[in-house]
């Protein structure tokens, strides 16, 4: 029984999957789509960071996670000088500092 399922699930998710794909094959998506799915890759990355950073412990938790703060400046700076690589830096001492001097 349990082999039928895998199976049936294996289908449906290959059949799925393929009929986005196989459907599209050879065909342009229409502009206002297009532009839509540039969107895809930053709420989905958002919707990850933010659950991971807000929710502990199956909780809400924003007065006494350190990652709130820290989530706070690293967005400030991405958004001040455009630079991943300073954002993740100054995100990660931010983190630092709020984990060992703020919260101890």
């Amino acid at each position: 029984m349990i082999w039928i399922a895998i199976i049936i699930s294996g289908l449906f998710t290959f059949v799925t999957r393929f009929a986005f794909i196989g459907g599209l094959s050879g065909r342009q998506l229409p502009p206002p789509i297009r532009s839509l799915l540039a969107y895809v890759t930053t709420a989905v990355l958002s919707a990850l960071i933010a659950s991971d950073v807000l929710i502990i412990d199956n909780h809400l938790n924003l007065t006494e996670n350190p990652q709130v703060p820290a989530l706070v400046i690293a967005g400030i700076v991405a958004l001040l000088f455009r630079n991943i690589v300073l954002t993740i830096a100054v995100g990660l001492l931010a983190l630092w500092v709020a984990r060992h001097m703020i919260f101890i």
